[in-house]
């Protein structure tokens, strides 16, 4: 089964489906922790195509690519630093409770407000790129109907 990539953007990085205008089940193989994944519908390929695997190859006209995840790359990227963006106002906000009249609580104040709109930033940005990839599946579903 064939199913076109017309519809398809990255988001912002090369990612797996970037350079492809269609993806072959005859000719194109995904394995996600080494097992190789049925690709009978569009929607199988989703959790792959805005990410890159970790390698891929091509043999005999077989192009196989490895993944060892399905999140798409911008979650891979940024969900680790909202979780430290998190954790560090959590021991900032700790220290402004043990400590309110230190000379640093203007410092600790204002690294708190840093690291929010950080943290803000980077959560705006995956919930804008989680909606435009649901709008591109949506479009690709229908591209991609028999």
């Amino acid at each position: 089964m064939v199913f076109t990539f017309d519809h398809y953007s990255d988001l912002g990085r090369c990612s797996y489906a970037t350079l492809k205008e269609s993806f072959d089940s005859e000719k194109d193989e995904i394995y996600l922790n080494n097992e190789k994944v049925e690709i009978k519908e569009i929607q199988d390929l989703f959790p792959f195509l805005w990410q890159n695997p970790g390698m891929s190859f091509t043999t005999n006209g077989v192009t196989k690519a490895y993944f060892f995840s399905t999140e798409p790359h911008w979650h891979q990227d940024y969900d680790k630093s909202i979780v430290r963006c998190e954790a560090e106002i959590k021991k900032l906000q700790g220290k402004l409770v043990k400590d309110p009249n230190s000379k640093r609580a203007n410092s600790w104040m204002d690294q708190i407000k840093v690291e929010s709109e950080h943290m803000q930033s980077l959560i705006h940005l995956q919930e804008r790129l989680d909606e435009e990839k649901a709008g591109q599946e949506m479009q690709l579903i229908i591209e991609n109907k028999e």
